[in-house]
């Protein structure tokens, strides 16, 4: 700092020195907020957190080839079971993962039932449960349907009678029980989206044998029978039956299923996916949603 020749402080030179001590202020304030500005920062929970995916639901079908939709019966078809999955996508705006594991086996009834054991997990673990178990174990496919020999694929149809019909059914009602009960017990206290599907007629309209209208009509019998007690069943454990019988055969049961089967009048084509997909949808997703 300079003075006059008199000894008196030069103003200037106050001036000076209250400007550099005002921009020291200032720098280490400048300083202290942008520190301040970052411990902040750093601590403050983000406007847009980010969120983990949604779990999938988990749809799992159990049973025998009509769900399987093997290649081999449909080619490039899109199997029922996977439609399903795609509707209830739509519907709950979820993600939604399949395991089919319906077999091209031959899979009967007791079949089933011997295997329950080793899908305890993966049923344990389904949001969605589809079972369908109803083609192989029909006494119209028996090897001996009613106690009669069996001639060109074709029965004896002098023995297929409406008591044996009414027998038949009765014989499998208490199977269908321990099956029914066994897999809605493996999700017991959750909530789950219970069904099963009955079966159509593939005996009216099949051109492989020669089947009258009268042999025709007495088919309509063990459907009937085979179908009221398995939906029946099915409903006493919580499922909900999704009746492609009459979707398929009209309300009388004496409509051919046509087109909506494959090539070899068993198994579903892509119209007859479609069409069995579309009865599941109707019965909605009750208790999911």
């Amino acid at each position: 700092m300079s003075n006059y020749a008199d000894g008196s402080l030069d103003p200037r030179a106050g001036r000076a020195a209250r400007l550099a001590r005002v921009r020291g202020t200032n720098a280490i304030l400048v300083i202290l907020t942008v520190i301040a500005v970052g411990a902040c920062s750093s601590v403050l929970p983000s406007p847009h957190p980010a969120q983990s995916p949604p779990v999938p639901l988990r749809v799992v079908a159990i049973g025998d080839s009509i769900p399987n939709n093997s290649p081999s019966d449909c080619p490039g078809c899109w199997g029922f079971v996977d439609r399903y999955a795609a509707a209830i996508r739509s519907a709950t705006k979820r993600p939604v993962a399949v395991l089919n594991l319906s077999e091209h086996t031959g899979l009967t009834l007791p079949g089933l039932l011997d295997e329950l054991p080793t899908l305890k997990s993966q049923l344990g673990a389904a949001d969605i449960i589809v079972v369908g178990i109803a083609h192989n174990s029909m006494e119209l496919g028996a090897e001996r349907p009613c106690g009669g020999a069996v001639t060109n694929d074709l029965p004896d149809w002098s023995r297929l009678t409406p008591a044996c019909a009414k027998t038949a059914a009765a014989k499998y009602q208490p199977q269908f029980d321990t099956l029914f009960t066994q897999v809605a017990a493996s999700r017991a206290g959750k909530l789950t989206v219970l069904r099963t599907i009955n079966q159509y007629n593939d005996w009216i309209g099949w051109t492989g044998g020669v089947i009258t209208p009268a042999q025709g009509r007495k088919t309509i019998a063990f459907f009937n029978e085979w179908n009221t007690m398995l939906c029946r069943t099915a409903e006493q454990h919580g499922f909900r039956c999704a009746d492609i019988y009459h979707a398929f055969n009209g309300p009388d049961g004496s409509t051919a299923s046509g087109n909506l089967l494959a090539k070899d009048y068993t198994h579903l084509s892509s119209e007859g996916n479609a069409k069995a997909a579309d009865v599941l949808v109707k019965l909605g997703y009750q208790p999911l949603i």
